[in-house]
């Protein structure tokens, strides 16, 4: 009696052992199966705040809706990130109006982090002058490191700009309820009412898409006005209006930080090394190359290349001159398509491939 005894507790006391070893598996199991916890990270409610070297730069009123002034500094910028502007109140005794340029001696204070992101504050400041706007857009020094949004004709709601080639070279600025544009060779600005985005539905191998255009314009003139200019590449003519840049997806695709931005057509881009290229800037529609009188025309490096990389479908743009990897397709103040290269040593010829399709939207001349 005792024996069966003592065997019933033996296998009631191996069920329980089994029961919790099982449920020991299964915890481990689920607890393995659950992400691996961290620490919170500690966020600081603090600003990082530094103290920049005493400078002299050409800096530049502006004025938001909010009748607040600021200056915008056009010859330095602290971060690649974004452009250095200051409130504009430690400048009121020299009576600064939107509009005015200005070269200072000061010491910046740069604020990153805490609740206003980042900001900039003029901690000390030296002389002061007013200067006019040809020796102050001739001081301009802003480089963009290691992209080409500034090379690209690229825009946003953004409502200042400064570009600096030779195909797009202004600066632009909020003046209250109205817009400043400012030209290298003039001393004056050109008055806008406007900052617009005009749009044009596009239908591109099947898909609808947007093109996305900024221009600088008075109320008056019309959306239609101003797209027919652009596709005409006429806009220069009508002082009405000024052409400020592309929105994204961008027209064609370029890369920018490494990576290749979103773009509404593809490009591609061949570089031929040559001692002494021919100077020329052409577009050919694909028909037109397939002619053997156009083709056997062109420089033989271009007819090699054509003949082992280009699908006889892309429209071709041929560029000889000063040009290595540098180079960059961007456009004009008329919409026309040009190429610009940071490079003046090497030289040689550059193809780019665009899509069939991409000049029936936009401007098919090409810059002189």
């Amino acid at each position: 009696m005792n024996q069966i005894k003592y065997k019933t507790i033996g296998i009631a006391f191996g069920i329980v052992l089994l029961v919790i070893l099982l449920g020991i598996l299964i915890y481990k199991a689920i607890e393995d199966s659950m992400p691996i916890s961290a620490p919170p990270v500690y966020i600081s409610d603090y600003a990082d705040i530094t103290d920049g070297e005493i400078r002299t730069d050409v800096v530049l009123c502006f004025q938001q809706k909010d009748n607040i002034k600021y200056l915008i500094n056009l010859s330095y910028q602290n971060s690649e990130s974004w452009l250095d502007e200051y409130p504009a109140e430690p400048f009121e005794t020299y009576d600064i109006q939107a509009g005015d340029f200005a070269e200072m001696t000061y010491q910046a204070e740069y604020s990153v982090g805490g609740e206003e992101g980042h900001s900039q504050y003029i901690k000390k400041l030296g002389d002061f002058k007013q200067i006019y706007a040809i020796e102050a857009l001739s001081k301009r020094n802003l480089k963009i490191v290691s992209d080409i949004w500034h090379t690209v004709r690229q825009a946003d709601s953004y409502p200042i700009r400064i570009y600096q080639n030779p195909y797009a070279d202004f600066v632009m600025i909020p003046a209250n309820e109205k817009y400043k544009l400012f030209l290298p060779d003039q001393d004056k600005a050109i008055n806008f009412n406007e900052y617009r985005q005009v749009v044009k539905p596009l239908t591109i191998n099947g898909e609808t898409k947007t093109l996305r255009m900024w221009v600088l314009c008075n109320s008056a003139v019309s959306d239609d006005e101003i797209l027919d200019a652009l596709y005409q590449g006429t806009v220069t003519e009508n002082p009405d209006f000024f052409f400020v840049g592309y929105d994204s997806p961008y027209p064609f695709s370029f890369t920018a930080n490494g990576i290749e931005q979103n773009s509404l057509y593809h490009a591609k881009k061949m570089i031929i090394s040559k001692a002494s290229p021919e100077t020329c800037s052409y577009h050919f529609m694909a028909q037109e190359l397939e002619n053997p009188e156009v083709f056997t025309t062109l420089p033989e490096e271009v007819q090699r290349e054509l003949s082992t990389s280009w699908n006889h479908a892309d429209d071709v743009l041929l560029f000889g001159g000063k040009y290595d990897e540098s180079a960059e397709l961007t456009f004009n103040d008329n919409n026309q398509l040009a190429l610009v290269s940071g490079n003046t040593e090497s030289s040689g010829y550059v193809l780019i491939y665009l899509e069939s399709g991409f000049f029936e939207n936009i401007c098919s001349k090409i810059a002189e």
